[in-house]
């Protein structure tokens, strides 16, 4: 492998994916890009595809000219968030799929990876909100249960390869460890007011999507919702600290009303 050979396939923010032949891509990481993400998206893969879950086992990590890179094996399959517009009639049976991995994932345990509660309290400390406020937060998620699940933190449709043997996850740069439902709530979140299209057809048609995703998880997995208006005020305050501008009249008026609904001060939009 050189950095001659290289075949960029993706782009975004944290890395790129290139293709190097022989069935093999390589993710090249920005170069300001942590080692420590880098090694945490390493472990959880690795980790994920050791509880059977469908993802790309990593190979292992390589220095390029390019920058610090994982080898995976290549997926080839569309995003379903591409399934989903080219096929539209079969979006409500892919949520459900999708809901259905997501709860296969949090079977499985991941006690080595970072605690979700520091990164929840970090990013609240670290965050636009008041002081006062993030005083309340944090006293609200001291009181919060812990666990142990393996959290993918960034599971949403742009993270579902559609292979021929059905989803496989990607991108585990933001996982971590913890009680499930806040990684539900992030990923309706995610789905509803991340990065994207913002005109009104689309608005409604990631809303109903979003609705659809939790709906099912729930009916699949109810144990799995447990305080979910606490954490739903935990984890939208939280997101303030790196949230893309999407959405964002939309945004403040759904994290307001979590914030109003277990107590909390509420944000000046």
């Amino acid at each position: 492998m050189t950095d001659d050979n290289l075949a960029v396939l993706a782009s975004g923010a944290s890395a790129r994916v290139c293709r190097v032949g022989d069935g093999h891509v390589v993710k090249i990481f920005h170069a300001a890009v942590s080692d420590e993400m880098i090694e945490r998206e390493y472990a959880a893969a690795a980790l994920a595809a050791e509880c059977g879950i469908a993802v790309a086992r990593p190979v292992g990590q390589v220095r390029l000219k390019a920058g610090r890179a994982i080898l995976y094996p290549e997926v080839e399959g569309p995003t379903m968030l591409r399934q989903l517009r080219q096929r539209p009639l079969r979006s409500g049976a892919m949520l459900r799929e999708m809901a259905a991995f997501h709860r296969r994932i949090h079977d499985c345990a991941a006690p080595g990876l970072r605690s979700l509660r520091e990164v929840l309290r970090t990013d609240i400390l670290y965050g636009p909100a008041d002081a006062g406020l993030q005083r309340a937060a944090l006293r609200l998620l001291d009181g919060l249960p812990d666990g142990d699940r393996l959290l993918h933190g960034d599971f949403h449709v742009k993270n579902i390869l559609m292979a021929r043997e059905g989803p496989v996850a990607i991108d585990w740069s933001k996982a971590a460890r913890g009680p499930v439902t806040p990684d539900i709530v992030r990923t309706e979140m995610l789905m509803r007011f991340g990065e994207g299209p913002q005109d009104w057809l689309t608005n409604r048609a990631r809303d109903w999507a979003a609705r659809c995703y939790a709906d099912h998880y729930r009916r699949i997995a109810p144990e799995h919702f447990t305080q979910v208006a606490e954490w739903r005020a935990v984890v939208a305050l939280a997101w303030l600290r790196a949230r893309a501008p999407v959405r964002r009249k939309a945004f403040l008026a759904y994290l307001n009303r979590a914030l109003g609904a277990v107590g909390l001060p509420l944000i000046a939009g």
